[in-house]
């Protein structure tokens, strides 16, 4: 069910067109209200109805920023206010989401819920590390919640 957060990551680690052989490079598009751009802070701070699109990915937050290395690389996003995201039959939500490229690893923090189908599971912060496809769900201010619909055997109507 959290696999669709390895979407979020992709997406994350990857905001630039990217090329793989034999494929077309398959561009990310963020529109906002507004882009301040810092080469000082090495910063792009977009700011009001921020919508992340790629391919059948999207996002969207009323504030991302997107930190850079030394390099000029992503190394570290984060969504604030009002996040939700879709990829197929995957929807995530929360007040804040945070992408940690050199860790490989997401936080979803405040109201956080995943949903795939009718499957859903809430906590208050939900951390996913996509390199061991493990998740850890903590209920700070209300307990984790986790509703699962059984899929139906063969014959059964």
């Amino acid at each position: 069910m959290l696999r669709f957060l390895l979407a979020f990551f992709i997406l994350v680690g990857t905001t630039y067109a990217e090329t793989t052989e034999g494929k077309k490079q398959i561009p990310i598009v963020i529109e906002a209200d507004t882009l301040n751009y810092s080469k000082k802070d090495n910063l792009l701070i977009y700011k009001g109805n921020v919508i992340v699109k790629k391919e059948d990915f999207i996002l969207h937050s009323d504030t991302l920023k997107i930190l850079l290395d030394q390099k000029g690389d992503i190394s570290r996003i984060i969504a604030i206010g009002h996040v939700h995201f879709k990829k197929g039959n995957r929807t995530g939500k929360s007040d804040k989401a945070e992408y940690f490229k050199d860790k490989n690893y997401i936080i979803l923090t405040g109201n956080a819920q995943l949903q795939q189908n009718n499957n859903i599971i809430e906590g208050e912060k939900i951390v996913y590390y996509l390199d061991t496809e493990k998740a850890e769900v903590v209920g700070q201010k209300k307990r984790v919640r986790t509703i699962f619909f059984p899929k139906e055997e063969k014959g059964e109507k």
